[in-house]
């Protein structure tokens, strides 16, 4: 299956409008594909996604041209910034926290990639990448994330466990955490991302490594009809 036939799936199975957001993680410069026009100014790493997911814009970044240094961290672009690191940003300004020791500690719990080990990302709408992804990002329902989450179960069963503080939604959650732990995580989205990125508050984000996307998009193809239809159903 090419990417326009995986991005159709998702829109169908998941009943969503908007696109799924490829994302790749460039390790070097000459990985970069030729052709591939820089971002214009810098943004927020959500408002790349919502971006590429809502009007179809793609957006290749360096380091300097991520708005939100948090995000970029995240990434693994820079250093994380010692307010954040110190959990000062968390305590007080955005008061998400009893004391900057909780806020310290909210950081540091946060899977991040290596400072350095990324050198730009490439943000676009799934079906107009030309190559294959690290991660997929999807926005959604609930029921979305619930079908998901049953296809990735149905091979091999087992539970799932999802990784979130409410905070870094986009970039550590979605982007982050699926791509160092090989497994789909879903994120309650963050504040950050609905003031700044206008992320809906009936939304949940999901992130899918892409190797386990391929996976999961030929189950929910041959079966979200019948779970629908089982879940609409009247009990008998």
């Amino acid at each position: 299956m090419n990417l326009n036939e995986i991005s159709n799936v998702l829109k169908a199975s998941l009943g969503i409008k908007d696109s799924p957001v490829g994302i790749s993680l460039f390790k070097r410069e000459e990985d970069i594909p030729k052709g591939i026009m820089v971002s214009e100014r810098p943004l927020n790493y959500c408002q790349m996604v919502q971006g590429a997911r809502l009007n179809g814009e793609s957006f290749l970044a360096h380091a300097d041209y991520h708005k939100c240094k948090g995000g970029a961290a995240g990434l693994g672009l820079l250093e994380c910034p010692e307010n954040i690191s110190s959990g000062t940003l968390y305590f007080e300004k955005l008061h998400k926290c009893a004391s900057k020791k909780a806020g310290c500690q909210i950081s540091a719990n946060m899977p991040r990639l290596p400072s350095g080990s990324t050198v730009a990302t490439y943000v676009a709408p799934l079906d107009k990448m030309v190559f294959d992804p690290d991660v997929v990002i999807v926005v959604g329902t609930p029921l979305a994330a619930r079908r998901v989450t049953q296809a990735q179960m149905y091979a091999k069963g087992g539970r799932a466990n999802f990784s979130t503080a409410g905070i870094q939604s986009f970039c550590v959650d979605a982007t982050a955490t699926p791509y160092l732990k090989g497994e789909v995580n879903i994120s309650l989205g963050c504040d950050g991302s609905a003031r700044n990125a206008n992320l809906e508050d009936e939304s949940v984000v999901i992130g899918i490594p892409f190797d386990v996307l391929k996976q999961i998009v030929p189950v929910l193809k041959e079966h979200h009809e019948e779970w629908n239809a089982f879940m609409r159903s009247k009990p008998s």
